[in-house]
């Protein structure tokens, strides 16, 4: 049934749920705005910044900004500090009719993530979820075309650190994974990786590391 969506009307949707950043009844003390500077195979970095709907996903994006402001650990063999975060990361890999998958703070494949130690503590999340994890807070923005930010969870309630940043129109992920930004600059050096990276089954054949990375 995906055939079926209104795009055009979902993207007025999204657009108003990022339009209440700037409310007055806006009470979010969450930055709005975040980056991420790519570099590809070790050449210069290019930034990309994302407009965050920190008002309606508050702790979703909290999570996102407090990994994107802690130091990181660039060593790979030093990621057990308590201040770990998406510097020195890496694009993990990229689902040709989805789009760019990264934000794995363990072990840089993909196979793990973390949320911010400050959103979680025993009992914090869904029974059923694993520790470092935070509940899904909303699935209101839709997954309506390139530049759409969203996490990456192993299931219902699981989301840590990993996060999609979409290629394409992707109607599946609606109602299944937790959009929470898009970007507002820089979706050529998205577009750019996505379409000249050589992959082999969906990892790049080159490093496309985060190395730097903020709030704005």
């Amino acid at each position: 049934r995906w055939h079926d969506r209104d795009v055009e009307s979902l993207n007025a949707i999204n657009d108003k749920v990022f339009a209440l950043n700037t409310s007055p009844a806006s009470n979010s003390d969450v930055p709005t705005k975040a980056y991420l500077s790519l570099s590809v195979g070790g050449a210069e970095a290019q930034r990309v910044v994302i407009e965050l709907a920190s008002t309606v996903l508050p702790r979703t994006c909290e999570n996102f900004t407090k990994l994107c402001m802690s130091g990181g650990a660039i060593d790979a063999a030093d990621r057990s500090a308590e201040n770990w975060g998406y510097k020195g990361t890496n694009v993990h890999k990229i689902e040709k009719t989805v789009g760019l998958c990264m934000g794995d703070v363990l072990g840089l494949d993909g196979d793990g993530g973390r949320c911010h130690p400050s959103l979680w503590s025993p009992g914090s999340n869904h029974p059923n979820a694993g520790a470092y994890t935070i509940a899904d807070e909303g699935h209101v923005i839709s997954h309506t075309g390139p530049g759409i930010v969203t996490m990456l969870s192993a299931g219902v309630h699981e989301n840590d650190s990993r996060f999609l940043i979409t290629t394409t129109n992707t109607p599946q992920l609606d109602g299944r994974f937790v959009a929470f930004g898009r970007v507002v600059e820089g979706m050529d050096v998205i577009e750019d990786i996505h379409t000249n990276v050589f992959t082999k089954r969906g990892r790049p054949t080159v490093d496309i590391e985060v190395v730097e990375c903020g709030v704005l």
